[in-house]
């Protein structure tokens, strides 16, 4: 599938943002990730950093782990953390789920074991509750093994470390970190959750298991990592493709590898996919690559094609399918073009403003026509203070129509513009859209903004009104639905004309 372009290396800008400035400098054993979810504009700074500025000293988690476990974190590895643990100016994680894909014997473990170690002595003063840690994954023997490497320093450190078979477990009084089987993380809170070598993890195991156990945490986090497998579960398949979207803001992306249709037998392509490159690694590949194309069966790739088991492995290809559509679209785009209509060069009868979040703020302008049609146009802005400024300046007699979570903004009364607060639910709006298209009073402009929403918009028949499948964008439907109803109920009043026979609509 095509990612959003904001996910490629070459779209990000490290060094605006301090916490990455150090990582903005590419090492040269190091490759950067084919795709990176872009920081958030609520981040101010990251947990990770050692110039984090919201932490006690030396234990931002990059310098702590590498102090406390005597270790020096690769590059890849340091990059992965600080995203990882990007917090707003309110201390809040930014980032509920890590997906984190990379080749074998990349160094993912370090990530883990540093990780939760971090969450186990950081997070309960730094987060204000006790922290479990729930560590599952294909096999509950590489789970184990990850947590036994820091066995000895959680003993020496005065943690008490269990090693019972089914049973491992590292604890203090206010954290523990509990390796279980994937049948086995049913009934704990969870404040961490490490899915490993999530390929052939059962969907239920996160989606059922861990991922409810985070409800009513604070700030918790599941970080699901795993190689490339041709005979992957859904799981991984359906993450990575809802990440590549960008439609959850609350997924942070991370994934080095090559493209599907790259050249196996390059070793350029070798070095790009690897997070970390060195003279043995490339011996390694040269001899996986060489035994694959020999068609030699590799107990690792465990794949009945020895080529295709070389690409999923060491240069991390997923074979991801489309995400499928779910519902029906409310409009096809062809009648949707039909409904085409010129805005009039008039003040329009009425203006709505709603915005998404802090992706967008649309305001939209509804004409009604003497036939009962009404024609909307939806523009784009950036900010509130845009809008406000430019429906000052459209002559527009009666109050702006704005979404209650835009009410209370000093924009208004700065640029004196009249408002009327209002709330309603999506599935209202979107009835309402789909009512006036089904009766044919709708006309538009073919703003890009409007355009482009309801061409996205998709839903189902639900008992009471239609179900909303899509996720995209809807805030332009919301604005131009409540300015059309508006204009809609203008009532136009006669004046008498020099002429008995006739009368003029003002």
């Amino acid at each position: 599938m095509e990612p959003n372009a904001a996910l490629l290396w070459s779209s990000h800008d490290l060094r605006a943002h301090v916490w990455l400035e150090d990582l903005a400098v590419l090492p040269e054993d190091a490759a950067p990730p084919l795709y990176m979810t872009p920081v958030p504009e609520a981040a101010v700074c990251s947990y990770g950093w050692e110039g984090c500025t919201h932490l006690e000293d030396g234990v931002a988690a990059v310098p702590w782990i590498e102090s406390t476990q005597q270790i020096t974190m690769r590059w890849w590895q340091k990059l992965s953390l600080v995203r990882q643990l990007e917090h707003d100016a309110e201390g809040d994680l930014c980032h509920r789920k890590k997906i984190e894909s990379a080749p074998r014997r990349a160094g993912k473990s370090v990530g883990l074991r540093g990780g939760a170690l971090w969450r186990m002595a950081v997070g309960p003063s730094l987060f204000g509750e006790p922290q479990n840690v729930i560590h599952t994954g294909s096999d509950l023997n590489i789970c184990r093994e990850v947590q036994r490497g820091a066995w000895n320093w959680a003993e020496a450190y005065g943690w008490t470390v269990t090693k019972g078979n089914g049973k491992e477990a590292v604890e203090t009084d206010l954290a523990r970190w509990l390796v279980r089987a994937q049948d086995g993380v049913y009934g704990y809170d969870c404040s961490l959750g490490l899915g490993d070598e999530c390929w052939d993890v059962k969907p239920d195991t996160i989606n059922e298991g861990l991922e409810p156990a985070t409800l009513e945490r604070v700030n918790p986090q599941l970080v699901l990592t795993s190689t490339a497998h041709r005979r992957a579960t859904s799981l991984m398949r359906t993450e990575l493709a809802n990440a590549l979207t960008l439609a959850d803001p609350d997924v942070l992306l991370l994934l080095w590898g090559a493209l599907a249709d790259c050249d196996p037998s390059d070793p350029a392509v070798w070095r790009a996919a690897s997070p970390h490159w060195s003279t043995d690694r490339e011996r390694m590949i040269r001899a996986k690559y060489a035994a694959a194309l020999a068609g030699e069966d590799d107990p690792e790739f465990d794949d009945p094609d020895p080529m295709r088991g070389f690409m999923a492995q060491y240069l991390n290809v997923w074979t991801i399918a489309e995400k499928r559509l779910v519902g029906r679209p409310v409009l096809e785009a062809d009648a949707w073009s039909a409904l085409y209509s010129p805005a009039p060069a008039t003040a329009p009868d009425a203006v709505a403003v709603e915005s998404w979040f802090e992706q967008g703020v649309s305001l939209a302008e509804a004409w009604r026509a003497t036939d009962g049609t009404v024609t909307v146009r939806v523009t784009d802005f950036a900010t509130v203070d845009e809008v406000a400024r430019q429906v000052s300046l459209l002559g527009v007699r009666r109050p702006a129509i704005v979404g209650s979570s835009l009410a209370d903004h000093p924009a208004w009364r700065a640029n004196r513009v009249r408002i009327e607060s209002t709330s309603s639910a999506m599935r209202a709006q979107v009835g309402e859209l789909m009512r006036v298209l089904r009766e044919g009073t709708l006309r538009h402009t073919a703003s890009e903004a409007l355009s482009g929403q309801v061409l996205a918009l998709r839903v189902s028949p639900g008992v009471d009104g239609p179900r909303i499948r899509s996720t995209e964008r809807a805030d332009a439907i919301k604005a131009a639905t409540r300015a059309a109803s508006a204009a809609a109920a203008v009532v136009r009043r006669q004046v008498v004309t020099p002429s008995r026979y006739r009368t003029q609509v003002s």
